[in-house]
């Protein structure tokens, strides 16, 4: 039996001043696929882990975000069927191919990093997919299939670009034994000795306060910098230890909310890369869309700003297209979103720093896309 919820877009306009995309019940906004079979019928299908225990409550922010696109956005040619699935890939797999089976002329998703890997083992794909996750090899991937989410690897990939202009030429890379630091290690690495006679040095995290005292000796130098592969807490610990002169690049796992001052304070001078949707309020994209009072945490935040653009990339993608997918860009609230070929769209994060336990934009969005394209 298959599991969806239906949306059914229609035109509101009491809300928002413009086209909603909502239910045509208001007191009935979704219809249950197991009370009615229907025929097929074109339509966009969201595919989220909704019914997973360890991924539902991230699934069912972005569920949120995409749903406050539609009711801002143009309304669409085609309704919506939001797909509830585990985090089993074989279960999303099953769903994926339902939702064809069922009609979708577009599929957004799947959620998790192991979704998309049992999608793009289908090397053909009957209809475009914009899965919000990547794969451990992008270089094989279907020619329907497109990449967009939030993978930190990207951003450590972006901030070793921006800290290239620093003029330093050896980067201290900080980081512990998680997966994910080490991610963002090899991320960070790769492209920062990709410039010519830029090198690096790994050191190992570890809260052993003799361990602790080495750092500042060892990060101390006229051309070195420091790049942190750690969270908040962690980062919040080394950083007393570091030498005051060098500077500190981190990724956004280092922002939890402005208002943790004294958490924060605690960060002060470590430059960092994050979403226009916590930095900048005043972005004409973030000022377009409702907030949520659901996310109880930035990492909420920012899956819901995901939604967001998700949806809006969606409608770059829609056929019939009226322009290439190679010419796809726009400020999108999670960054400045744009096409890298051969199956990616990259997001632009904007840069900040922290200053008495307040976080300063140090450019703006658009001067971040501009060095970036350098």
């Amino acid at each position: 039996m298959q599991r969806f919820i239906t949306i059914v877009l229609v035109v509101i306009f009491a809300l928002y001043g413009s086209s909603l995309a909502m239910a045509t019940d208001p007191e009935e906004p979704f219809q249950s696929a197991e009370a009615i079979e229907p025929a097929p019928v074109r339509h966009i299908a969201l595919l989220l882990p909704l019914e997973s225990s360890a991924f539902g409550e991230a699934a069912r922010i972005v569920k949120e975000g995409f749903v406050a696109a539609t009711m801002r956005e143009q309304a669409l040619p085609l309704i919506i069927r939001v797909y509830s699935t585990t985090d089993d890939p074989l279960d999303i797999f099953v769903s994926y191919q339902q939702a064809i089976t069922a009609g979708a002329a577009f599929i957004v998703g799947p959620l998790t990093r192991d979704g998309v890997s049992a999608i793009a083992s289908n090397k053909t794909l009957e209809v475009p997919t914009l899965a919000l996750n990547s794969v451990d090899n992008t270089k094989a991937l279907p020619s329907k299939l497109y990449l967009f989410g939030l993978q930190m690897e990207s951003e450590a990939h972006h901030i070793a670009k921006w800290a290239l202009s620093s003029g330093k030429n050896h980067a201290i890379v900080i980081g512990d034994d998680s997966s994910l630091s080490k991610r963002l290690q090899t991320a960070f690495i790769e492209r920062w000795q990709s410039e010519s006679g830029k090198t690096t040095e790994s050191l190992r995290y570890v809260n052993e306060p003799n361990t602790l005292q080495q750092f500042r000796h060892l990060t101390a130098g006229d051309d070195r910098l420091i790049f942190l592969a750690l969270d908040s807490a962690k980062s919040r610990v080394l950083r007393a230890y570091l030498d005051p002169e060098a500077p500190v690049y981190a990724t956004s796992q280092a922002f939890i909310g402005n208002d943790n001052f004294l958490l924060n304070n605690d960060l002060n001078g470590i430059q960092f890369m994050d979403m226009p949707w916590l930095l900048q309020p005043d972005h004409p994209a973030v000022m377009a869309y409702r907030h949520t009072n659901k996310a109880k945490s930035t990492d909420m935040e920012r899956l819901y700003a995901l939604g967001i653009d998700a949806f809006r990339l969606m409608t770059h993608l829609l056929p019939p297209q009226s322009q290439r997918i190679n010419e796809i860009s726009f400020d999108g609230v999670t960054g400045h979103i744009h096409f890298a070929p051969p199956n990616q769209f990259i997001r632009e994060p904007i840069a900040a720093q922290f200053e008495q336990g307040k976080v300063q934009l140090i450019q703006s969005s658009q001067d971040i896309a501009n060095h970036e394209g350098q």
